[in-house]
């Protein structure tokens, strides 16, 4: 089977990331706009609450839906998954404007149900692809997760410009892409899956022993906290900060694109930041394959404090000290193509981890969800906390302690595999 054989998967992976970085950036706006025009009650705590129902939805289902695919088959989960996210945006703009927290919170659901299905059915597919070619692994890993940030790229910068164009009709648009999804996942073709046919007890044994595999385990904090940092910003609530006016003149970026044109101008700046990390993930899948995966976790903690000196000094821009952005715009951008190679890296350590457990491929690599859930949740929940007390510096502050958490997990990892090795 060709490379290129693919390439319909990762262009509906793409697209669907795309959607999600439009449908943060209209649905962060839309709150925003609800906010201010209604009489509902909407602040930083009930976007993170609602980030927090969409992650714990995933985190719940996540392994029921990988352990599905282990028995059923990816294909499945490939193309309903999908369809379950339409219906979802689909009912948004439909939202009461009185007391609408409680309906937001049941698309959140559905929306977390869409994700359950669909990430642990594509990374189980990749994972496939590549267990006879593992040399190809990080590469293949580096080009899903350039999917993922080049598709959040093209749907932030379009979420903004539907939002501006539309309103409440840029929703149709992110409907549609979700057919197409659905298109790309029916051309994805067959590969080799080991179908699981054990009974419930044997397969829950064999799951509880995965789970305690020390590679595994020690590796988690880490993981969790790195997701936890997506959430942190790249999610509605970093779109909520930036567009709500604010009264805040201590903080430069508190309320900073809540003047006319603020769709433009979010979507401009958040996806030229995306597009910029999946060009550093495109470095990292075609020159540095053959680095250990662990080294290039550890370089991507240096990067996420570099990146959080330079976002504090942007914050705290004095006025007539804008010469300073020559100095902390080029530390920020050194500083995330650092942290960029942590993503890639970790997904091809976690599907060399599934070559001893072919049959439960679909479950251990449905870990990702898990991981993704429980950071995401962590990172939201705590975001809209740390936000409303310290505004945009408590987001510093809250990725500066999750990177702590990370660095600590990693080392003990890297022991870990230091004795493996001498063994």
């Amino acid at each position: 089977m060709s490379r290129r054989s693919i390439a319909p998967l990762l262009f509906g992976t793409f697209i669907l990331r795309a959607n999600g970085g439009a449908a943060t950036i209209i649905f962060g706006l839309f709150l925003a706009q609800l906010a201010s025009h209604t009489n509902a009650a909407i602040t930083s705590l009930n976007v993170g609450l609602l980030a927090v129902a969409y992650y714990a939805t995933e985190l719940v289902l996540a392994p029921v839906m990988g352990s599905l695919s282990d028995r059923l088959g990816r294909r499945y989960f490939l193309i309903f998954g999908p369809l379950v996210g339409l219906i979802e945006v689909a009912l948004i703009p439909f939202a009461p404007v009185q007391n609408p927290l409680p309906y937001f919170l049941c698309l959140r659901l559905i929306a977390g149900t869409s994700a359950a299905m669909t990430t642990p059915a594509v990374l189980g597919y990749l994972a496939d692809y590549t267990s006879r070619d593992r040399s190809s692994r990080m590469r293949v890993m580096s080009f899903f997760e350039l999917a993922t940030s080049g598709g959040i790229a093209v749907g932030v910068v379009l979420g903004g410009f539907a939002w501006d164009h539309f309103g409440r009709f840029a929703f149709a648009l992110i409907a549609a892409l979700y057919l197409a999804v659905v298109l790309c996942m029916l051309l994805a073709p067959k590969i080799m899956q080991v179908i699981e046919q054990g009974n419930l007890r044997a397969v829950g044994l064999r799951y509880w022993r995965i789970i305690r595999t020390p590679r595994l385990f020690i590796f988690i904090p880490a993981w969790i906290c790195i997701n936890a940092l997506v959430g942190v910003w790249i999610g509605p609530l970093l779109t909520f900060i930036l567009s709500k006016h604010s009264n805040n003149h201590n903080q430069l970026l508190m309320g900073s694109l809540s003047g006319p044109g603020a769709g433009h101008i979010l979507s401009m700046v958040l996806g030229a930041f995306v597009l910029y990390f999946g060009l550093c993930l495109l470095f990292w899948a075609f020159f540095l394959k053959h680095i250990p995966r662990l080294n290039l976790m550890l370089t991507s903690i240096t990067g996420i404090y570099l990146a959080c000196i330079a976002l504090a000094g942007i914050n705290h821009l004095g006025v007539g000290n804008h010469a300073l952005l020559l100095i902390w715009i080029p530390l920020l951008m050194v500083g995330v193509f650092a942290e960029s190679s942590f993503a890639p890296s970790a997904l091809a350590y976690l599907a060399d981890i599934s070559e001893d457990v072919a049959k439960d491929r679909g479950l251990l690599m449905g870990l990702y969800s898990i991981f993704l859930g429980v950071g995401q949740l962590l990172g939201n929940g705590f975001g809209g906390l740390f936000a409303k007390t310290w505004g945009f510096d408590g987001l510093i502050f809250l990725t500066m302690l999750l990177a702590f958490v990370a660095l600590i997990s990693l080392l003990m990892l890297f022991r870990q595999e230091r004795k493996l090795s001498y063994r």
